[in-house]
């Protein structure tokens, strides 16, 4: 796992995101932060509870540095079922707000990248391990947590329900009072379990932002399977770097332009219509450099056409859209060993020998489905109890992601609202649920285009003010991980199906000179 190091301005420009928020009185504590250590509450039991001097700070496990944090009590419980939970806590300058953030991949780690950012800004912040320990695995090993009932139910769904639980009781402990609103953002299996919190446990959050969710996970690591087959079965199928640069290339050259300004984005990948034919090699090239051999370019075709049931031509989940071939080297078989594989051999199969390559994307899709599907998804479309509660949820996805199929939370939208409509749609929904669509944002965060933008901050404007989002304004900074770093250009992110144009005057590098509609 990359280790990060965030700088001190970089925290700062965090909390002056969070500064243009409706801001509440803050709170200091009412009890010393020492004192907690060894409390039983009746939502969790405390293992620890130790001051932290303002300055720099160095997360527990050592993968990320933070150069200058503000003092705060950090706290250590047990939750139900053992899902460790630790809560961050301001000595000073509470604004009286709790965030929740969300993991990655199988998690059994503490997200502290994110909790150090959401501290900064003067929350009360909590993350958890899900209730198991590191989950890094490979092909061919086992990992036991994926076979014990109760700690997969907890990845899969109730994890962040009982973090949030025991840390809005610690929360109260220390101050004295409750947090007066909850906030959560997660991205992939942080964006899943946002979506597990909205139709499972409404009552947890007033806001929530799920980001790139890879919600419906069985049918998402059948994408990241069929991927693979369709490039790595036949070697000479396989798409090499030189190969992916080349067919993006033509990707920007056929569709770039269609919003006005020619940027290296593509607003709308779904009015993209590109052949990757154009690129096939005559049958009688000898160098095939420039151009994609006819296996290559039935690979390209499986990818973007996404995984279907051989016998019915039924789709299994929706394939990847133009303009995301930068990160496709993922799709080659990175992401089969990452997580296909263990989580197919641990989980449905109880079968370390299984291979990859016996897969029936007819007979096993349902298999699938029926074995772990209830556990580790988020896919009803009942938000009704959200709503009805006031919740607000943002969800936000990547055009460019190299993991998500980019459309999937665009199927989700629709299948909340009933219907396929845009104006039906956004009428139906606009009042609490809002989609916004990122062009040229990778999987979180990175990518060619804009992909650093606030949405706690808008959902806190929307739930605690009434002003529901209209644009989210995404940078583009020279480092992504660095908010600190220069910003290249700006752009709105438009609540979908609304899609961003240029005016034709100003920079096309600055957000002002562009309308949704």
């Amino acid at each position: 796992m990359r280790v990060m190091t965030w700088t001190a301005a970089a925290a700062g420009a965090l909390l002056a995101w969070a500064a243009n928020a409706p801001t509440a009185q803050a709170a200091t504590p009412s009890v010393d932060c020492a004192s907690l250590a060894g409390r039983s509450l009746p939502e969790a039991r405390v293992l620890s509870a130790e001051p932290v001097a303002a300055g720099p700070y160095k997360a527990p496990d050592g993968t990320v540095t933070f150069p200058d944090l503000p003092a705060f009590c950090r706290v250590v419980a047990m939750a139900e079922t053992d899902v460790k939970v630790e809560v961050w806590l301001p000595e000073a300058g509470w604004n009286g707000r709790f965030q929740g953030v969300g993991n990655g991949g199988f998690a059994g780690n503490f997200s502290y990248y994110a909790m150090g950012p959401a501290l900064r800004a003067g929350y009360a912040v909590a993350g958890t391990d899900t209730g198991h320990g590191p989950a890094e695995g490979k092909p061919g090993m086992r990992l036991d947590w994926m076979h014990d009932p109760t700690q997969l139910a907890n990845w899969g769904h109730n994890s962040i329900h009982r973090m949030t639980v025991a840390a809005k009781a610690i929360v109260a402990a220390r101050y004295g009072t409750p947090a007066a609103k909850a906030y959560f953002e997660g991205c992939s299996t942080g964006g899943a379990q946002a979506m597990t919190e909205a139709e499972y446990f409404p009552g947890d959050y007033d806001g929530i932002h799920a980001g790139a969710p890879g919600m419906n996970y069985t049918r998402l690591m059948m994408s990241f399977l069929w991927s693979s087959r369709a490039t790595l079965l036949d070697p000479a199928s396989t798409l090499p770097a030189e190969k992916l640069t080349l067919l993006h290339q033509a990707v920007l050259n056929a569709c770039d332009a269609a919003d006005g300004v020619k940027d290296g984005l593509i607003e709308n990948p779904q009015a993209c219509r590109f052949d990757p034919a154009a690129l096939q090699c005559m049958p009688d090239a000898t160098d095939t450099s420039a151009c994609l051999t006819a296996p290559q370019v039935a690979a390209v075709r499986a990818l973007y056409a996404g995984p279907r049931n051989p016998r019915t031509g039924e789709a299994i989940y929706p394939g990847l859209v133009p303009g995301s071939e930068w990160g496709w080297d993922l799709q080659q078989g990175k992401l089969l060993e990452a997580y296909v594989i263990p989580l197919f051999q641990n989980m449905v199969y109880d079968n370390l020998s299984w291979r990859w390559q016996d897969f029936d994307f007819d007979r096993d899709v349902t298999l699938t489905d029926e074995k772990v599907g209830a556990t580790i998804t988020a896919v009803s479309p009942d938000l009704s109890a959200f709503k009805a509660r006031g919740g607000k949820l943002i969800m936000s996805q990547g055009w460019a992601d190299q993991l998500n199929a980019q459309t999937y939370p665009i199927q989700y939208y629709q299948a909340v609202a009933g219907t396929s409509d845009p104006a039906q749609a956004r009428a139906r929904l606009g009042g609490y649920f809002r989609l916004f669509m990122v062009p040229g944002m990778g999987h979180c965060y990175g990518g060619p285009g804009p992909n650093r933008f606030d949405a706690v901050t808008a959902l806190r404007a929307w739930v605690e003010q009434g002003k529901a989002p209209d644009r989210l304004v995404a940078a583009k900074h020279e480092k992504d991980l660095d908010p600190t770093s220069a910003v290249l250009r700006t752009r709105p992110l438009c609540p979908y199906p609304a899609v961003a144009h240029w005016t034709g005057k100003g920079s096309s590098d600055e957000a002002a000179n562009f309308t949704c509609r």
